[in-house]
């Protein structure tokens, strides 16, 4: 069950909060982007590496950067609304 709560936190609660604090959704997307990148690129390196882990390094990274995208959208939302007051 903490394995489930972390994988939770770590792949969707981390990267809204980050892209809530970042406010814009490109940069608070991009950043996830290029983070599951970075990790794709380095299991490519690794010999030993199963084929199953790519996919799921692809997925977790499409889910972290919308949910980092979802983040600074409503972020950028709110600042607006408040700019209307």
């Amino acid at each position: 069950m903490e394995i489930a709560a972390a994988i939770v936190i770590a792949t969707l609660v981390g990267p809204f909060l980050i892209g809530w604090w970042i406010g814009h959704p490109a940069f608070a997307a991009a950043a996830w982007g290029a983070l599951g990148l970075t990790i794709l690129l380095m299991q490519f390196r690794v010999e030993d590496s199963e084929p199953a882990a790519f996919a799921w390094i692809a997925v977790s990274t499409v889910v972290s950067a919308g949910a980092a995208y979802y983040g600074g959208l409503r972020r950028e939302r709110r600042r607006q609304e408040q700019l209307e007051r």
